[in-house]
């Protein structure tokens, strides 16, 4: 007989036994940590973007700022070549390698609680519990975090590009009589002629994905995946004729979109919609150009039973570092200001929620709302 015939109250009444002991409690706690270790890596697109390398402290470096550890790699230095006359001699360099300090930080589940008695009572096994919500709320501060990192690069690279100073981005900006540089923020073609700056997203055009190339391109870069969000994604059924060609418009009417490239580049969809927020669409290198992605040793997960109170939590040590901060550039499908001008006052709806408001809940239980009890009339 397989766990999926049986019924959970009882499956919940042998972990909780199993849980008397001290060696089956480890034993729990390490199937535990290494399911969770493989469904991280399944859904997380920071790491689809900028897949982990797995180290030890063997591996890392004491920082002199703070009391973690840090990894520090090197910079690739820089270098050219030159025409001489054969009585003449290149110009000397003293080569000097650039680096850069990574540190490690601490993504935590919370620490769940429950007492015996009362898990008896769940329909629902303990481990379905595990797996809702540890493995799912360290997976989404991640990618959030990553998230953070990258839109700080890309708005290093526009201030950069406007003089050092942070000039608003929007509609009406671009349409005045000397617009913002566009170096690795640019709004979509819809966007840019609105006549009103709000956070409204407008459909994604394929001439929008292009541009968004040449952000990169033009940096002696080459372009290797979209970020976009499942909504936006959506826009490309709605491509006409004139940009995919009467063969693939008609396939997309009927089978949807089945291909693994846009634009001849590879992409990677979520529906992340409170991290990656809508009407974002980012493009990036390949991970080489772009920056490195530490594990610090495995996700670890921890589960103790106190007389009738069991805890569980689970937790991963990461670095996250972008290193080449051109390497990363971004599309805005909406008409407002989204650098930390806020001209438009509406900011805190185009940047990753605070963590506290990740995952919003869809069913209204709590509130008394589910079928029979929706007054229907």
């Amino acid at each position: 007989m397989t766990t999926n015939n049986v019924d959970p109250r009882i499956l919940n009444d042998m972990f909780s036994a199993k849980l008397e002991s001290a060696v089956t409690k480890e034993k729990v706690a390490a199937f535990g940590g290494s399911y969770i270790r493989d469904r991280l890596r399944e859904v997380s697109f920071a790491r689809q973007i900028l897949p982990p390398e797995m180290v030890t402290k063997a591996d890392c470096q004491r920082s002199v700022n703070h009391d973690t550890l840090v990894k520090i790699i090197d910079v690739e230095p820089k270098s050219r070549a030159m025409a001489v006359t054969f009585r003449g001699q290149p110009r000397a360099r003293f080569i000097r390698g650039e680096r850069a300090e990574i540190p490690f930080f601490t993504i935590s589940s919370e620490k769940f609680e429950k007492v015996e008695q009362e898990l008896l009572a769940y329909e629902m096994p303990i481990t379905k519990i595990i797996e809702d919500n540890s493995v799912k709320d360290i997976q989404e501060i991640e990618d959030r975090e990553f998230l953070i990192h990258i839109e700080a690069a890309v708005q290093a690279i526009q201030q950069e590009a406007n003089s050092g100073s942070v000039t608003t981005l929007n509609a009406t900006a671009l349409q005045g009589a000397t617009p913002p540089v566009e170096r690795s923020v640019r709004k979509g073609e819809l966007a840019r002629a609105a006549d009103v700056d709000n956070a409204i997203v407008l459909p994604l055009q394929k001439p929008d994905l292009v541009n968004l190339l040449k952000l990169l391109n033009s940096r002696r870069l080459r372009a290797e995946r979209f970020l976009l969000t499942d909504t936006d994604f959506t826009d490309v059924l709605q491509w006409t004729v004139e940009d995919m060609g009467s063969r693939l418009q008609s396939e997309t009417t009927t089978d949807g979109y089945k291909y693994s490239l846009l634009v001849g580049h590879a992409f990677v969809r979520t529906i992340k919609n409170d991290i990656l927020r809508t009407g974002n669409v980012y493009v990036f290198t390949k991970p080489e150009f772009l920056g490195k992605f530490y594990i610090l040793n495995n996700v670890k997960f921890y589960i103790d039973k106190i007389a009738n109170l069991i805890t569980w939590q689970s937790w991963e040590d990461i670095a996250i570092g972008i290193i080449n901060i051109a390497s990363a550039a971004k599309l805005e499908l909406y008409s407002g200001d989204a650098t930390t001008n806020n001209a438009d006052s509406i900011l805190s709806s185009v940047i990753p929620v605070a963590e506290e408001e990740l995952g919003a809940v869809n069913n209204r239980v709590s509130q008394g709302l589910s079928f029979p009890k929706v007054v229907s009339y």
